[in-house]
């Protein structure tokens, strides 16, 4: 009889012991639960820009409070100080920039990219009413650009790929290079978030944007620790959930979301609506992606070292600093919950093709 009552007892640990494991991962029809404890997230944010909208949507409609965390945003002075504090454990989050997290990473620090923010973004204005459509156009041209943009890496990589030989001259601002586009020390200027809108006011054009010529490339990506991969994981996923939320509502709701941008920046409506959603006049340049598409991420490691942006031969590969299972989880938990399942669906189809 004992034994009996033994066998029962040891056959019912195994199915609980069975069900703990099954609960410890994030398969599709899983919910996430209550959160144990507020854990707070700081998130490095420059001035007032917008192009982070769906974290802005998500900080302005409570999404991350319903999360159960609490999100501080914190200012930072650049992007290299942002990825520095990122790296020292000051800032949990950076949600802007490739440039720093690639260099960072080439160099041996240890953080990590696990979602995206924006992908393509930059453009091409030019003094006249000129337009590039291929490569050859820009034989013996100057380029006005400043090192933290992605767009002129990514002009770089093609043009050398493709034997056409062009300049390109550093600038220190926005700026100052549709200043010299007007002056005519350059031939075209490399500006992005949103800043071809800007400079046509000042009467320049745009002659192009580089997502014509290659497209997804990763403007901004989501960078943070190892220590914070490690210790806040669960707070990580939840800030991802949030922030898809946010990018539900900016496809499903725009006037919601151009309120909240508007909120936000102190920008007029007309400028948000321009730079984040495009209209008749402005073709908007930026696209609006959390996925870390860690396929570009490589790729554009790959132009960086070609192009001499980083060491070439550094030993540090950037697949093993990008992790993709955050977003991946926040996908398959919204889809669980149901609402705007059908968006979260076809971002996880992406999400595999791009990962």
């Amino acid at each position: 009889m004992k034994k009996k009552i033994l066998s029962v007892i040891l056959c019912l640990a195994m199915i609980c012991s069975a069900l703990a494991l099954t609960a410890c991962g994030s398969d599709e029809g899983e919910k996430i639960g209550e959160a144990e404890e507020v854990v707070t997230l700081k998130v490095g944010m420059i001035g007032k820009d917008i192009k982070t909208a769906c974290i802005i949507i998500a900080e302005e409609l409570g999404y991350f409070d319903e999360a159960g965390i609490d999100v501080q945003f914190e200012k930072i002075n650049s992007l290299p100080d942002g990825l520095t504090a990122v790296s020292m454990d000051k800032l949990d989050i950076l949600p802007f920039g490739s440039i720093p997290s690639c260099s960072f990473i080439s160099q041996g620090t240890d953080v990590v990219i696990f979602g995206g923010t924006i992908s393509e973004g930059s453009e091409g204005i030019v003094k006249g009413d000129e337009k590039y459509t291929e490569l050859s156009q820009f034989e013996g041209k100057k380029f006005g650009c400043f090192r933290m943009e992605t767009g002129h890496m990514i002009m770089k990589g093609l043009l050398r790929e493709a034997g056409v030989n062009a300049e390109f001259i550093y600038l220190d601002s926005s700026q100052s290079i549709v200043e010299a586009v007007n002056k005519g020390e350059v031939d075209i200027g490399m500006v992005n978030s949103g800043y071809g809108y800007v400079a046509e006011q000042t009467g320049a054009h745009i002659g192009f944007q580089v997502g014509d010529f290659e497209s997804d490339f990763p403007c901004c990506r989501q960078t943070t620790s190892r220590t914070a991969i490690e210790t806040k994981r669960d707070a990580l996923v939840r800030f991802e959930m949030a922030a898809l939320r946010g990018y539900a509502t900016f496809l499903n709701d725009k006037e919601t979301s151009i309120e909240a941008l508007v909120k936000y920046s102190g920008q007029d409506a007309a400028y948000v609506e321009a730079i984040m959603y495009g209209t008749d006049a402005y073709k908007n340049a930026m696209k609006v992606s959390l996925d870390p598409n860690k396929k570009k991420v490589a790729d554009f490691y790959e132009v960086m070292k070609a192009n001499g942006d980083i060491d070439a031969n550094t030993q540090y590969d950037i697949n093993d600093y990008i992790d993709t299972s955050i977003y991946e989880d926040a996908l398959k938990y919204l889809i669980a919950e149901g609402e705007n399942k059908d968006i979260y669906e076809t971002l996880l189809e992406e999400f595999e093709a791009n990962n």
